[in-house]
């Protein structure tokens, strides 16, 4: 069904997980890469990317690459929830409204929303800040200091290929949290060999480790 169009007769859709999820793995990858990285340091001419042809600055890009990779864990956490109620038969009306605009929620802050009010809608035991404190205390950090600036007029100053991957590290920590807590799992909706290629999940809290994934 086509998407009903909107202010200046535009439409919006959700992002196909599987691009975005492909879009985060190839720019991981790139930015742990050294010819990549000598290419950002001497720019004199376009860097080449699976998806793009980037002219300008170095920091705008890397700037691009940390906006995306943001852009996409929220995308598939948002998209894992609302599969997971789905498969649940949880998915009432009132419960689809709110997880299209997870702000609904009244969570404290974008990163409440979406890594503790949004999850615990189907258990409270999946918020983030219950699974894993540590990651949610950096990712509360992260939010605050880097992800809301990058979306309210802000760039990277001066980033360096290596802070930048670091910043993608901690995103690819939510995805492996998100496998963990039984929401859609990554390796269904990307192809395996991109999975395999990923550093390997952290284990899980004591709490969660032994939660099994309901019938698919």
């Amino acid at each position: 069904m086509e998407p009903e169009p909107k202010l200046f007769g535009l439409a919006v859709e959700n992002i196909p997980i599987v691009n975005i999820q492909e879009e985060f793995e190839t720019h991981k990858a790139l930015l742990a890469d050294d010819e990549f990285r000598k290419k950002l340091l001497n720019m004199r001419d376009p860097v080449e990317t699976p998806f793009l042809i980037w002219k300008g600055l170095p920091k705008n890009l890397l700037t691009y690459f940390l906006q995306r990779a943001t852009l996409g864990v929220e995308a598939c956490v948002s998209a894992a929830a609302k599969w997971e109620a789905t498969a649940r038969g949880l998915l009432t009306d009132e419960l689809a409204q709110k997880m299209e605009d997870p702000f609904r929620l009244h969570g404290q802050g974008t990163a409440d929303v979406f890594y503790n009010r949004l999850p615990a809608v189907l258990d409270r035991e999946y918020a983030l800040e219950r699974c894993d404190p540590r990651l949610w205390a950096t990712t509360q950090q992260f939010y605050r200091e880097i992800r809301n600036p990058l979306f309210h007029g802000y760039q990277l100053c001066r980033p360096e290929a290596e802070q930048v991957s670091e910043a993608v590290a901690l995103l690819d920590s939510i995805q492996a949290w998100i496998d963990l807590v039984s929401l859609a799992p990554r390796i269904q909706l990307i192809p395996l060999v991109t999975r395999a290629a990923s550093a390997p999940a952290p284990a899980p809290p004591s709490h969660t480790a032994d939660r099994r994934s309901p019938a698919r």
